[in-house]
C-alpha cells in the first residue's frame, strides 16, 4: 500500500512537473512569437524607409547626372557658338569696313585749294591793279622822289603820244574837243593801260605760280606714291611674316595637340568621380588637362563603368557620352555569376545576377563570361567536390 501510495504520489508530481514546464514552455514560445513579430515589423519599418529614401536618392542621382550631362553639353554648344560668334564679328566689321570704304565721300579738298588759289590770286591782281593805279596817279600828281618823278616823266610821254589819238577820235566822231581836255582823257586811257599792263603782269605769275604747282603737286604725288608702294610692300612683307608665324604656330599647336592625344588618355576614377588624365608612356597621373590641349578636349574612351552609390547599390555610367543607368547595358558582356544582393537589405538576401562586367573569363565547363571574383568561385567548386 505504501508502495503504491508511493508511485501515486510520483505520478501526481511528474504530471505538475509536466504541466508547469508546458506552461513555461509555452509562455517562452509566446515571447519568442511576439519578439519574432516586433522584429519583422522593425524589419518592415526600416525597410520601408529605406525604400522610400532610396526611391528619394535614386532621384537626386539622376538629377545629379542629368545635370552634369546637359551642363557637358551646354559648354560644347557655348565653345561651338563662341566660335561662330568669333567668325561672325569677322566677317561683319569686313563689310563694315568694305561699305565705309565704298560709300565714302570724294575727296574735293585738292579742288577747294585750287578754288582758293585761284580765288586768291584773282584777289591779288584786282588788288594789284587798283593799287598801282593809285602809285602811278601818284607818281603823276605828287612824286615824292626821283623814281617817282621818273615815273612821271614816262607817263607824260605816253600822254603825250596819246593825246593825238584822242583828238584823231573825237574828230572821227564829229565831237569838239580841246587839248586840255584831251590831255585828262589820254592820262586816264594811260592810267588805265598801266594797270592793265600791270594786271597782266600778275596773270603771268599767276599762271607761272599755278605751273609750278602743279609740277610741285605731282612731284609730291610721285613722292607719295612711292612712299605709299614702299609702305605697301613693308606691309606686304610684315603681313606674310604674321600670317606666316601665325600658320607655323597654327600647325604647331595642331601637332602638339596630335602628341598630347597620343601621350595622355582621360580615364574616369570610379571612387571621387571625376576625370583624371594618364601619360601612357610614363604613367604618371594628374586631374589638370594638360595646357598644351588649350581650350580643346581629350575626349574620354566609350565605355561603361560600374559604379557604387552611397547605399552600395551598382549603376553605370559612360563616361563619353556622360550617360547613366541602373540596369546593365546591352552593348556589353555582363558577368553570368549569381550573388547575393546585399545593398537590399532583406531577409532572407536577395540573390540575383552579378553586377560586374564579364572581362573576357570563359568558363569552359559551361560556356559562360564570369568577372574575376565569380570565375575564381566556379574553378573552386568542382575542386571541393572532387575533394
Amino acid at each position: 500500500l505504501e508502495m503504491e501510495r508511493g508511485v501515486w504520489c510520483l505520478t501526481k508530481l511528474q504530471a505538475y512537473w509536466r504541466r508547469k514546464m508546458g506552461t513555461a514552455k509555452a509562455i517562452e514560445l509566446r515571447k519568442k512569437r511576439q519578439r519574432e513579430v516586433q522584429v519583422r515589423r522593425a524589419m518592415e519599418t526600416e525597410r520601408n524607409l529605406f525604400l522610400r529614401e532610396r526611391q528619394i536618392y535614386e532621384k537626386q542621382l539622376e538629377y545629379f547626372y542629368k545635370s552634369m550631362k546637359e551642363e557637358h553639353q551646354n559648354d560644347k554648344k557655348i565653345q561651338s557658338k563662341i566660335a561662330q560668334d568669333q567668325v561672325k564679328v569677322r566677317t561683319l566689321r569686313r563689310h563694315l569696313k568694305n561699305d565705309a570704304i565704298l560709300n565714302a565721300e570724294p575727296d574735293n579738298s585738292e579742288y577747294l585749294a585750287k578754288e582758293k588759289f585761284k580765288s586768291d590770286w584773282e584777289a591779288k591782281v584786282e588788288s594789284g591793279a587798283e593799287d598801282i593805279k593809285s602809285y602811278y596817279i601818284h607818281c603823276f600828281d605828287q612824286p615824292d622822289n626821283s623814281i617817282e618823278k621818273q615815273m612821271r616823266a614816262n607817263i607824260r610821254k605816253r600822254v603825250k603820244g596819246r593825246v593825238s589819238q584822242v583828238l584823231a577820235r573825237a574828230k572821227e566822231r564829229g565831237i569838239p574837243m580841246e587839248t586840255k581836255e584831251a590831255k585828262h582823257i589820254a592820262r586816264e586811257e594811260i592810267i588805265h593801260i598801266m594797270g592793265e599792263e600791270e594786271r597782266t603782269r600778275l596773270r603771268s605769275e599767276m599762271d607761272k605760280a599755278s605751273v609750278e604747282r602743279e609740277r610741285l603737286k605731282e612731284e609730291a604725288r610721285l613722292e607719295a606714291e612711292a612712299k605709299r608702294k614702299e609702305e605697301c610692300n613693308r606691309a606686304t612683307i610684315y603681313a606674310l611674316s604674321v600670317v606666316k608665324t601665325a600658320f607655323q604656330k597654327s600647325l604647331a599647336r595642331k601637332e602638339l595637340r596630335r602628341l598630347c592625344l597620343e601621350t595622355y588618355e582621360k580615364k574616369f576614377d570610379e571612387w571621387n568621380h571625376a576625370f583624371f588624365y594618364r601619360n601612357r608612356t610614363n604613367g604618371d597621373v594628374s586631374w589638370s588637362k594638360p595646357k598644351a590641349m588649350g581650350v580643346f578636349e581629350i575626349p574620354a574612351e566609350d565605355e561603361w563603368k560600374l559604379l557604387r552609390d552611397a547605399h552600395n547599390f551598382p549603376y553605370y555610367f559612360n563616361p563619353y557620352s556622360m550617360e547613366m543607368r541602373w540596369t546593365p547595358p546591352a552593348s556589353e558582356d555582363m558577368c553570368c555569376g549569381i550573388v547575393p544582393h546585399t545593398w537590399w537589405r532583406e531577409y532572407p538576401v536577395r540573390l540575383g545576377q552579378c553586377p560586374n562586367f564579364g572581362d573576357g573569363k570563359l568558363n569552359e565547363d559551361d560556356g559562360k563570361w564570369y568577372c574575376e571574383e565569380c570565375y575564381q568561385s566556379t574553378r573552386e567548386i568542382p575542386n571541393e567536390t572532387r575533394g
